[in-house]
């Protein structure tokens, strides 16, 4: 005999275990809000609805398998209701949570089309709830699966009004996410059946058979139920997603959903997205929308590194920095672009500080109430980028932004590094900013999510701090992998001239690309003398992370542990390699060990590789950001 507490603790606890263990690190606050909200609905509308076909015997249970029964119902019942809804939302949560959900909103059918898609389903879904009401009469074959339908038919109509076009567009995870839960369940149903746990009554229902003690009715709840919380996760992804995109926009779209950006409650928060959820795709601005997709293009062509780490981030922290990078990497690309004039590239590198000098001073949060007239030279994906960027204008701080413009007319100009203090200070302009630029929006997109962002601003200010140390750290060792790289590629010389030779005689062989020929052992002990200042730095910069909102901690922990990863590797190579790196499967290992907290599983880090075919290099912004 298998009881219902049994069924629980073999087969369904486990696997919500499992899956909440595998969420942990990527839980934020639209994951509490989904699991809040969808739990307390289901619970709430699932308890009279059971209580009402049990009542008419459609199921029925052996009273020696439960522990308790409440009405009709038995207590592990009631759990059941929770279980199967944070597992499936759990489940789904997984399997969507790597593409941003902000992609999904254009809409590129007409005003028709779209109105078609969205109220036909809706008058399906009601006309068969409607016929489905009439149809449960009891102790007839159609109750139990007429119930099942006029139960979950109208939920399915308000979901695809809110949130139909965004479902059809992610069909494949859609679909990936409703049917692994019902067959897990199905399965679990089968089981208990056949270990007489409960039973479905043959007098109200079909008495079809999907497999072996598996009743048609059973498979078509599990699926049903399924749906609706697939579709409820979409709808509250697709509200979030404009929530964010359009919270500070001014436009006459975004106005109407305007909100706060101070603390909100729960029900200020359910408001803003019940806001959301009622407009059609049609009537969001498409501006944002393309800006976005050209930036995250910027991103993904310029970095898949970068791109498939973000993934660990929140969404509106992945989007945010996503932004932040589609800037950092298209005004490099002004600096470095070697096909267009040196006094050319000066001209926009100007005009990128007057855009930022007269974003800052205007203190716009709108890209439409800018002017664009003089930046209209800049290329097109550069102007997406600004345009995106300017929502960020809230969140960082314009020194660090213009620190890092001064990074890219350092690297313009060719100024050398002459000594330890040329350095710190390069590594400043093109990391320190960068870290404390990502700093500041990690804190600021993860704001409502945990109480670590509520702080003072000392204490945000020692976060900071610590932020750039990290980043001269990543820097430091950046520049100790790329000494050969540098010089070949760049004829550039990043290591402070007083470690050379006073003959210049080894600053000549960098400068020509001819770094090699310093031999492995000089080039390894210049590269271990910038490991070794990195590890001076990294104990005190680490120290920072744990300010961070928790889901955000993981994937900092992940990207610089990969960093350490190759100081640790230099000093266990024999020699110097030509670019050392770390393997692509042990970089994934390390970012998975990183971000679950289980360091003590992590491979050597030995491993080198010397790359047969190089990618072009660029400046050292660009490749601190994409490496």
């Amino acid at each position: 005999m298998l009881t219902y507490m049994e069924v629980h603790l073999y087969y369904t606890l486990p696997v919500l275990g499992l899956l909440l263990l595998l969420q942990r690190p990527f839980y934020s606050a639209q994951e509490r809000i989904k699991f809040l909200f969808l739990s307390g609905v289901a619970f709430s509308t699932a308890v009279p609805w059971d209580n009402y076909i049990v009542y008419h015997r459609s199921w029925s249970y052996c009273p020696k398998c439960v522990t308790l029964v409440i009405g009709y119902v038995p207590l592990e019942e009631y759990m059941f209701f929770l279980i199967m809804t944070l597992m499936t939302v759990a489940f789904a949560n997984l399997v969507m949570r790597w593409r941003l959900p902000t992609f999904y909103l254009k809409s590129n059918l007409s005003s028709f089309n779209a109105a078609c898609l969205r109220y036909i389903p809706i008058l399906a879904f009601l006309t068969v709830g409607v016929k489905a009401w009439f149809a449960a009469i009891p102790d007839t074959p159609l109750f139990y699966g007429a119930c099942i339908l006029w139960y979950v038919c109208p939920v399915l109509a308000l979901l695809w009004f809110g949130a139909g076009e965004y479902i059809c567009r992610r069909w494949k995870s859609v679909s990936v996410s409703i049917l692994i839960p019902t067959l897990y369940l199905c399965w679990v149903d089968k089981v208990a059946i056949h270990a007489g746990t409960w039973h479905i009554s043959e007098r109200t229902s079909t008495r079809k058979m999907i497999a072996p003690n598996l009743p048609l009715e059973e498979a078509m709840f599990f699926l049903m139920i399924n749906i609706v919380l697939v579709f409820a996760t979409c709808a509250i992804d697709r509200a979030f997603a404009i929530l964010h995109l359009y919270r500070r926009g001014s436009s006459a779209q975004t106005q109407k959903i305007h909100y706060s950006q101070c603390q909100q409650s729960f029900w200020g928060t359910m408001l803003d997205l019940t806001k959301a959820f009622c407009l059609s795709h049609q009537q969001l601005d498409h501006q944002p929308l393309d800006d976005l997709k050209t930036t995250w293009n910027i991103l993904e062509e310029g970095s898949a590194s970068f791109y498939t780490a973000s993934s660990v981030f929140p969404v509106n922290s992945r989007q945010d920095l996503g932004v932040l990078y589609a800037f950092c990497r298209a005004t490099d690309d002004l600096a470095d672009n070697e096909s267009v004039p040196v006094n050319q590239r000066k001209r926009q590198l100007k005009l990128v500080r007057n855009f930022i000098v007269d974003l800052f001073t205007q203190k716009s949060d709108s890209a439409s109430s800018i002017d664009w007239s003089p930046y209209l030279d800049l290329p097109a994906d550069c102007l997406a980028s600004f345009r995106s960027f300017v929502r960020l204008r809230h969140v960082l701080q314009v020194d660090a932004v213009i620190e890092l413009l001064d990074g890219y007319t350092w690297d313009l100009e060719r100024r050398p590094v002459l000594n330890e203090s040329d350095l710190k200070r390069y590594s400043e302009c093109v990391a320190s900013s960068v870290g404390e630029m990502c700093t500041r929006v990690l804190m600021h997109s993860n704001r409502h999510q945990t109480s670590n962002t509520t702080m003072d601003k000392a204490t945000l200010a020692w976060t900071v701090d610590r932020a750039r140390e990290m980043g001269l750290v990543l820097q430091y060792t950046n520049i100790a992998r790329d000494i050969v790289t540098d010089s070949q590629q760049l004829h550039r010389c990043y290591l402070p001239l007083t470690w050379l030779d006073d003959n210049k005689a080894e600053i000549d062989l960098i400068k020509t690309g001819r770094a090699r020929h310093l031999g492995d052992e000089r080039l390894r002990a210049l590269a271990l003398r910038l490991v070794q200042a990195a590890d001076d730095l990294n104990s005190r910069a680490q120290r920072g992370i744990s300010k961070l909102p928790f889901e955000c901690q993981g994937g900092v922990r992940a990207a610089c542990a990969v960093y350490r990863a190759i100081g640790r590797a230099l000093k266990k190579a024999d020699g110097y390699p030509m670019r050392a790196h770390v393997k692509g499967w042990e970089r994934a290992w390390i970012a998975v060990q990183t971000v679950y907290g289980i360091d003590f599983l992590a491979p050597s880090s030995s491993s080198i590789t010397t790359p047969l075919i190089q990618k072009p290099r660029r400046t050292k912004v660009c490749s601190f950001l994409v490496e």
